[in-house]
């Protein structure tokens, strides 16, 4: 607010001046009035009624003078008047301006206290949205990780149903390779006996064939003894006829060792050998080993 200390100050300036004013012309004696010279001229006076005149005189000087001094004190009353009307005057404009000051003020900060209130109600409109934002966005989120997490349990899932299937699917096959296997094993066994059947069959049949014919073409020597016994390796060709004899373990006796020899050499061919299956030839039939005993032929 204004300070009133600067009307306060002029006002008892103004005061202090017209009561000077009116202190130097209270004790003032009126100025006589003065007549304007005269010529002088003889005539006869009468004092009293001069006396009378003078006084009459005196006495409109008075009056003059109090007049006077009553307009002074009047003009005097009348600028004090006028001082303290223009000091009121001065002081309602001032009372108005404070007024209108405080009231400009009140309004202006009526207006920030409603613009911070207004932007306070912003801010938490604003700090409301925010949050909501946050929120939904919190939300939006978690819907979208509770989704992914779903998406991903149920591809797990179809992903294990699928690995599941396949592993059963898988096991289902090897079982039934397994099976197959073991069937085709189980018919290549059987084959395989019945072929080793019929090998055995053919060998023996070949081997009675061979050792009939050996039998008919070994010279035992005399110096043959009961107990003594010569391993004889022959190597046939798929014809029938034999490659090599020779001996793979000895008897001990020379002369009965190349008596074996000469006996295989001596029948030299065996032609039901060639009838052989080739692959039987190869596994059973290619070399022979052979032993010769006094008491007859052993394999």
């Amino acid at each position: 607010m204004r300070s009133y200390i600067l009307p306060f100050m002029l006002a008892f300036v103004v005061h202090a001046a017209a009561f000077s004013l009116i202190s130097m012309n209270w004790d003032r004696p009126a100025e006589p009035v003065r007549s304007a010279p005269r010529h002088i001229q003889a005539e006869m006076i009468d004092l009293k009624a001069l006396a009378q005149q003078q006084a009459a005189q005196e006495q409109i000087a008075r009056q003059q003078a109090e007049q006077k001094r009553n307009a002074e004190e009047a003009r005097q009353r009348r600028e004090r008047e006028a001082v303290e009307q223009r000091q009121q005057e001065l002081a309602r404009k001032q009372a108005e301006a404070d007024a209108r000051k405080r009231a400009e003020q009140q309004a202006e900060q009526k207006r920030q206290q409603e613009q911070a209130r207004q932007k306070a109600e912003e801010q938490k409109r604003q700090a409301e949205l925010a949050a909501r934002k946050k929120a939904e966005a919190e939300a939006a989120k978690r819907k979208a990780q509770e989704q992914a997490k779903r998406e991903a349990e149920e591809a797990k899932r179809k992903a294990e149903a699928t690995a599941r299937a396949e592993a059963e699917r898988r096991k289902q096959q090897q079982q039934a390779e397994a099976d197959l296997q073991r069937k085709l094993a189980a018919e290549r066994a059987e084959a395989q006996a019945r072929a080793e059947q019929a090998s055995q069959a053919v060998i023996g049949d070949i081997q009675s064939y061979i050792q009939a014919v050996l039998q008919d073409s070994w010279r035992i020597p005399s110096t043959a003894r009961n107990g003594m016994e010569a391993v004889v390796a022959i190597h046939f060709l798929p014809s029938g006829e034999v490659d090599q004899a020779y001996i793979h373990t000895s008897s001990g006796n020379a002369q009965f060792d190349s008596s074996a020899v000469q006996a295989v050499l001596r029948a030299h061919s065996f032609p039901r050998v060639a009838d052989v299956d080739p692959l039987l030839f190869e596994r059973r039939l290619r070399k022979l080993l052979v032993k010769f005993r006094p008491e007859g032929l052993r394999w």
